[in-house]
């Protein structure tokens, strides 16, 4: 038996970290409870990031998209529904949508270690891209502390990462 690990599970233990570690430490995308006093009708953006969030932790990915997209519509100057959405298009492999989702995300939302995290495994998993990995999840690292789990799990992939001519490490 082999000692390495299946890239393809650590693609999937790194979204289940992403998403239990900054729902835990950061916050992605749940702000508390209750109704969202801002909504101009009884469902907010509040409760359909909430909603998304559920869908996601439950597997369905679609629905989950659904709703991260109403959220965005609601609150379009906010960042946090445009990371949960392309959240869950990573792990529909619909990478271009994912990647245009964070491109909106860092627009509104530039210092939210979310989009560096989530660029960084678009790029390594979806667009064979290691550079661009890289330089992600080191803006990523530059703005977490750095003994919190998620950066642990980023120094790991770093490490595991094969650089390519004139790539530093």
């Amino acid at each position: 038996m082999s000692s390495r690990i299946d890239p393809r599970a650590l693609v999937i233990v790194s979204f289940a970290a992403l998403t239990v570690g900054f729902l835990a430490g950061y916050g992605l995308g749940v702000r508390g409870e209750g109704s969202d006093p801002e909504a101009p009708h009884p469902v907010g953006a509040q409760e359909y990031v909430d909603l998304g969030m559920r869908d996601l932790q439950a597997g369905d990915f679609e629905s989950a998209e659904s709703h991260f997209r109403s959220a965005a519509q609601l609150r379009p100057e906010d960042p946090v529904p445009r990371v949960n959405l392309a959240l869950a298009l990573l792990y529909q492999r619909r990478w271009r949508d994912a990647d245009r989702e964070l491109e909106l995300a860092r627009r509104r939302g530039r210092d939210l270690p979310e989009i560096h995290f989530l660029e960084g495994l678009l790029a390594r998993d979806g667009l064979a891209d290691t550079v661009r990995a890289r330089a992600a999840w080191r803006r990523f690292l530059a703005l977490v502390p750095a003994d919190a789990p998620q950066a642990g799990i980023v120094r790991e992939f770093l490490d595991a990462m094969e650089p390519v001519d004139g790539e530093s490490p």
